[in-house]
């Protein structure tokens, strides 16, 4: 028989809370799992996932670099670093973090196309809409870079939905 540390229990406590969709209860369970061992990168990256789930995106992002604190050579917590910061449309931040994704783990198709979509959108992104009433070229650079953003969301909906699929174990 497996004897479950305290801590232990509280995390699987905190997945099945997050499993039923509820994201506050399962946040205290991987908080108080922390607590207990603050070195424990699981519940680090599961608290990470309550907040996106709860949309508060920095301190998730807060939980990954503590999870990366603990051992930076994990691909996986690079990547839900890197979408995350996607998230907040932060995509320098987010580029940087698929890029050591890469270097750790080359072999992923899906970081690269992902990388590839970020690296579309144009710097114009950030500044504000241009009217259709300006230059011609303006417009056009604003729609490519709508077209960038738009796939880049999509690829992020992907994700979502593959996270969820790995979740329920289909």
């Amino acid at each position: 028989m497996l004897v479950q540390s305290r801590y232990e229990k509280l995390f699987d406590q905190g997945v099945e809370l997050l499993d039923k969709k509820q994201y506050k209860e399962a946040l205290n369970k991987f908080q108080q799992a922390i607590d207990l061992n603050n070195k424990f990168i699981q519940a680090w990256v599961y608290k990470g996932i309550c907040l996106e789930k709860l949309e508060r995106y920095p301190e998730a992002i807060q939980c990954y670099e503590k999870a990366l604190e603990i051992n930076p050579d994990v691909a996986d917590l690079w990547y839900n670093k890197g979408a995350t910061y996607c998230k907040m449309k932060r995509y320098g931040d987010a580029l940087q973090c698929l890029n050591r994704v890469i270097e750790i783990e080359p072999d992923r198709p899906f970081v690269q196309t992902m990388r590839s979509m970020i690296l579309e959108i144009p710097p114009v992104w950030s500044q504000p809409q241009i009217k259709p009433d300006r230059e011609p070229d303006k417009v056009v650079e604003n729609s490519k870079a709508a077209e960038a953003k738009l796939r880049l969301e999509r690829n992020n909906q992907t994700y979502t939905n593959l996270q969820k699929e790995m979740e329920r174990g289909d």
